[in-house]
């Protein structure tokens, strides 16, 4: 047997083994074998004695294991072609027609452009604080789209959440949007103004405004339900009680 990793030809080794086991028998024994084909022969020349059958059984021995040789050489050649392109095959390149290109694959977040394989840890913990905070601000992202006027579907689409959460919003949430003002002299001055999402209850806006004044050092909280309008507009003026 070869060695490990040896290229083999298409006739293994034992068969050249056995062809020239065949040839050193009809040399030495001068025994015909129908293994091995027999090459047409020249005409021998007229004559008698050993030397003369020596030298063609002789001629006829070398011939044949030339054209041994010569083949063995020519299946080794279409061995080693053959070799050649099972290994261009096994590393061109597969073309799945199922499989999209890659330069087709669609990342997680295609508008971000994020590639999950290539996220570092710092950059997933910046996502998810980010995700973190976008979700507290949704409920007041959406009741400002629907106060400007956009539909429910279309809210849904630009936030990438379902329909039903848009709906949901509208129902069970109401935005609120306050003026924190002080007393000074006779006149009030406006100090701080901001905005809150709550539970739509029954005086929501009492209590909300009643938790601005407990909380800060106001004298007078005024609410309008959505965007801020003229103080005579506003929907609740509560008053703290010093004043």
């Amino acid at each position: 047997m070869g060695a490990k990793g040896e290229k083999r030809s298409p006739l293994t080794d034992r068969w050249f083994i056995d062809q020239i086991t065949a040839v050193a028998q009809q040399f030495l024994g001068a025994q015909p074998d129908s293994r091995v084909p027999d090459a047409p022969t020249a005409p021998q020349r007229s004559g008698s004695g050993s030397g003369s059958g020596s030298g063609s059984g002789s001629e006829d021995l070398t011939a044949r294991a030339a054209r041994l040789s010569a083949q063995r050489a020519r299946l080794e050649q279409e061995e080693a072609a053959l070799q050649a392109d099972v290994e261009r095959l096994n590393h061109a390149p597969r073309q799945d027609s199922d499989a999209a290109p890659p330069s087709s694959r669609t990342p997680v977040v295609p508008e971000l452009d994020i590639d999950p394989d290539g996220l570092t840890l710092a950059e997933a913990g910046r996502i998810r604080r980010a995700y973190k905070v976008t979700e507290s601000a949704l409920p007041r992202l959406v009741l400002e789209a629907a106060a400007d006027g956009q539909e429910a579907p279309a809210i849904a689409r630009d936030l990438a959440v379902t329909p039903s959460y848009v709906y949901r919003i509208l129902r069970e949430r109401v935005r609120y949007t306050w003026r924190l003002d002080v007393r000074d002299g006779a006149a009030w001055t406006a100090r701080e103004t901001g905005q809150a999402v709550v539970e739509r209850a029954l005086h929501s806006d009492t209590r909300l405004a009643d938790e601005l004044l407990t909380e800060t050092d106001a004298d007078r909280v005024l609410l309008w339900e959505g965007a801020r309008t003229t103080d005579a507009e506003a929907t609740l003026v509560r008053i703290g009680p010093d004043w």
